[in-house]
């Protein structure tokens, strides 16, 4: 008995003594993140700038919020709270002023530029630098989305505004349409005949094309990429933290650009197109067939979805804003008296519209999140594009809809960079200017749209992944008798 009382005794005192060692441990771990946190809160290089103090120690907060599909939203209310400058991460700050474009994005007195962010814009061990990298591209693109090259691609723009006023005189009669689905089918046929010498016909079919929709979903995976990789060591386990399904479309759409682009490149240089600009170049830069189908996937995201979106969030805010609905009608029939009179030129020099579509970046950029820049000492800067758009110091009731402060120059317009400024400025700017005027004008000419759901808010609970995630827009559509 006292024997084995002794051996209780003794294993009572090794298991206290082993508790002993586990609550030191627990105890240093608590000591040195408590150290950390106060340093990283209360005395890092970037102490100075306000934010939530959980996001500042960790980056659990940025990660969470990405994926959670409000992280528009989200860093607006941070700005609301803290300024125009939020310190959300141990090393990232995000702004909502309008002369932070020009900072952060232009280039310097010193002919420099900020790197940008690699973990944003990964690349693989074949893209040794970001930088070197998208200037290649882009200097081989340039020539694609120059404004002469462009106007030479009306024609095939025109073609596809054409076919979609057929397609909505054919299922108008038929009852509401989903305008969303209408702009997408464009859009993506105008960049699939562009970036892949083929379209994806979904005008012709009039349904959506099986790839637009694994395009559509791939690209939540680009939020979850981030904020796994945001995290240290969480990028071991990315495979099985990724949501199956996202996980899935996105390999999908690579390999789907990857065969895609290579059938294209095998028709050679002949065919002037935004990739046979690239080709010309590809041996000379050494272009990988990876690189190549990056580059086209890119194209066919960054060329058509924006657009799509734009054109989808522009006919909402003119619905729901009869007064400035009028004025458009009234200004394009005036201009124009039958859809084949519509050319870019003269679409051009219509203010209104042109200030339709401008409030619209404003009001619903495309992308209302930040592109991402990193300075030498390592401190993630962006532009938070939703927060500038529509902080009250640049823009009188930024949530209202009112494309005349475009015309009356009172409000901080340069504030509202909707594909961004300097080297970052977005390379398709010219073709999206083309597309949305062309096709703004001929809806507006042909048709008087009428919304089904007149309680529908639009942004209200829109989730963004770098894009927004758009609801349908359902319409009815009546042609102009007096054209007909």
């Amino acid at each position: 008995m006292e024997n084995n009382f002794d051996t209780k005794t003794l294993e009572v005192k090794a298991l206290a003594k082993q508790m002993k060692h586990v609550y030191t441990g627990f105890a240093i771990c608590a000591l040195v993140f408590g150290i950390y946190a106060t340093w990283i809160i209360y005395f890092h290089p970037l102490s100075r700038f306000p934010g939530p103090k959980l996001a500042i120690i960790l980056n659990i907060f940025y990660s969470k919020t990405i994926i959670s599909g409000c992280s528009a939203k989200v860093v607006k209310a941070l700005h609301d709270r803290y300024g125009d400058v939020v310190r959300w991460g141990p090393n990232e700050l995000s702004f909502a002023h309008g002369s932070a474009w020009k900072e952060i994005y232009d280039w310097r007195k010193d002919g420099k530029v900020l790197v940008k962010d690699p973990l944003f814009y990964r690349t693989d061990d074949t893209c040794a630098s970001p930088v070197i990298t998208v200037y290649t591209f882009n200097g081989s693109s340039s020539h694609a989305f120059s404004a002469r090259a462009l106007l030479e691609q009306e024609e095939l723009i025109q073609h596809y505004a054409d076919d979609l006023m057929e397609a909505i005189r054919e299922l108008g009669p038929k009852g509401p349409i989903n305008l969303v689905d209408a702009f997408n089918w464009t859009t993506f046929d105008v960049l699939g005949e562009l970036a892949f010498g083929e379209p994806f016909n979904s005008l012709k079919n009039r349904k959506t094309d099986s790839w637009i929709a694994i395009i559509l979903d791939s690209i939540k995976f680009n939020a979850w990429d981030v904020a796994i990789w945001k995290l240290p060591l969480v990028h071991y386990f990315q495979y099985w933290l990724t949501p199956k399904h996202i996980r899935e479309s996105s390999i999908q759409h690579t390999n789907q650009s990857k065969e895609k682009i290579l059938k294209r490149a095998a028709q050679g240089i002949g065919r002037k197109d935004f990739v046979s600009y690239i080709l010309a170049k590809r041996g000379e830069l050494n272009i990988t067939d990876w690189e190549l189908a990056a580059h086209s996937n890119a194209l066919i995201v960054a060329g058509s979805e924006t657009s799509a979106t734009t054109l989808s969030g522009l006919h909402y805010y003119l619905l729901t804003n009869p007064d400035a609905y009028a004025r458009l009608k009234k200004e394009v029939r005036s201009a124009f008296t039958s859809p084949e009179e519509v050319t870019a030129k003269i679409a051009t020099a219509l203010p209104y519209l042109t200030a339709c579509i401008d409030e619209t970046f404003r009001a619903y950029p495309p992308i209302p999140l930040r592109c991402r820049d990193t300075d030498q000492s390592q401190t993630t800067l962006g532009v938070h594009m939703w927060s500038v758009t529509h902080n009250p110091k640049h823009f009188v009731g930024p949530y209202a809809y009112r494309p005349e402060r475009w015309l009356e120059g009172t409000d901080d317009l340069d504030a509202s960079k909707p594909f961004l400024i300097g080297p970052r400025m977005c390379m398709g700017i010219n073709m999206a200017w083309i597309e949305l005027r062309i096709l703004m004008a001929k809806l507006t000419l042909l048709f008087d749209f009428e919304l089904v759901d007149k309680n529908l808010d639009w942004t209200g609970n829109q989730e963004c992944y770098t894009l927004w995630q758009k609801p349908s827009l359902y319409v009815r559509a009546k042609p102009v008798t007096s054209l007909s």
